[in-house]
């Protein structure tokens, strides 16, 4: 994807695009096989850059850049200088900049530091998977009339054979095919979604695929010795190996988030860092999917167990849970938790001048999550 075709992306609705980009928490990896598939589409990292700052600067420009529309030339020309002060452009640094830029392990071994390839490469895939994501919650929110979603690969000298293949087959957009393989499904991957609706199909003439016993998950060996896990669709005419996203690109950006367990992390820091997030876009954009985003979301803290946190779970916000509960109230949860009053029935209360937050915990699958979640407008006793 270009500088052109990424400002066009941006200028259709930028606004879901920028929310999931900006949800994304900076975090620092090791190799870019350290975070496949789930992690590599919710977290923001840069492959072997050590230090946190470093990440959060490129994380920031990203946002920014996509929030302004600008064009990769752009973008690069804005965040070199910074690379630059910090150690982290290419190896134009004395030996002690390196060393202060955590560019220099125990063994002396230089990291290697950012070139104008990969800024192209991290510009691209973000831009791609941010824009993507977007137009899944888009196209989601409009399945009721437009059910029928169809793979659309830009077909030119460029394009993979086996995107090439999947170019123009159809499925519903409930089915499972398309938590892993709904674009971008590699790096520089410009492949899109179209969907249409039952008179669109009957005036094309347009088949809708299945792929129901036809996904298999294949093991694919790594660089590094290791192995990914991959979803193989193996649908008719897509040859032996079928269709399969890179290692890495095994689940869709617009169906996942991602927070850590607490486990047993200090409860003051697990606090504030619940306290964070959940006042924060990803927050918002987890409550709003209503269940399309899969995970459980750390939303309060408790002590006397394995795991300090208190999670609401995407399963219950799917099945109609909180529904009527403003995003606002939502972002109490930590407060209710740690604060709120038990009622005679066993439920935790918490008033507000305008009304009441009532909600229920229970384990489940070994966590503690919010299972009933309920706010009356009301005047405090």
């Amino acid at each position: 994807m270009d500088g052109a075709a990424v400002s066009h992306a941006i200028g259709l609705e930028p606004a879901d695009a920028v929310r999931y980009l900006r949800g994304k928490g900076a975090a620092v990896t090791g190799a870019w096989t350290d975070w496949l598939d789930g992690q590599h589409a919710q977290a923001f990292t840069v492959a072997n850059v050590a230090k946190l700052d470093v990440v959060t600067d490129i994380h920031a420009s990203l946002v920014q850049a996509l929030n302004d529309g600008q064009t990769l030339s752009q973008w690069r020309e804005n965040i070199i200088p910074t690379l630059q002060a910090k150690g982290w452009w290419r190896r134009d640094a004395t030996a002690a900049q390196l060393q202060a830029a955590g560019r220099v392990d125990a063994q002396g071994v230089i990291a290697k530091g950012l070139t104008p390839h990969r800024l192209q490469t991290i510009y691209q895939t973000n831009m791609q998977s941010a824009y993507m994501s977007g137009r899944y919650q888009q196209q989601v929110a409009q399945a009721s009339s437009r059910p029928f979603w169809q793979y659309w690969a830009v077909l030119d000298g460029q394009t993979r054979p086996a995107h090439r293949a999947m170019h123009g087959r159809i499925f519903r957009f409930d089915d499972p095919g398309w938590r892993s393989f709904y674009p971008p499904c590699g790096y520089r991957c410009r492949c899109r979604v179209r969907t249409y609706n039952q008179r669109e199909m009957d005036k094309r003439g347009l088949q809708v695929d299945r792929t129901a016993g036809q996904l298999q998950d294949v093991q694919v060996p790594l660089s590094n010795g290791t192995t990914a896990t991959v979803t193989r669709y193996t649908g008719s005419g897509m040859g032996p190996k079928g269709f399969q996203p890179d290692p890495g690109f095994n689940s869709n950006p617009g169906q996942s988030t991602w927070m850590p367990r607490l486990g047993e992390r200090p409860t003051q820091l697990s606090d504030a860092f619940v306290r964070q997030v959940v006042a924060g876009p990803a927050f918002e954009r987890f409550v709003q999917a209503r269940g399309q985003l899969q995970g459980n979301f750390p939303v309060g803290t408790v002590t006397g167990r394995a795991d300090a946190g208190v999670y609401l779970a995407s399963e219950q916000l799917a099945a109609g849970m909180a529904r009527d509960v403003p995003l606002a109230r939502m972002q109490l949860l930590p407060d209710l938790v740690s604060v709120g009053r038990q009622a005679d029935n066993g439920a935790l209360q918490l008033w507000e001048a305008d009304g009441l937050l009532e909600g229920r915990l229970d384990e489940v699958d070994g966590l503690l999550q919010v299972v009933a979640l309920s706010w009356s407008p009301r005047a405090a006793p």
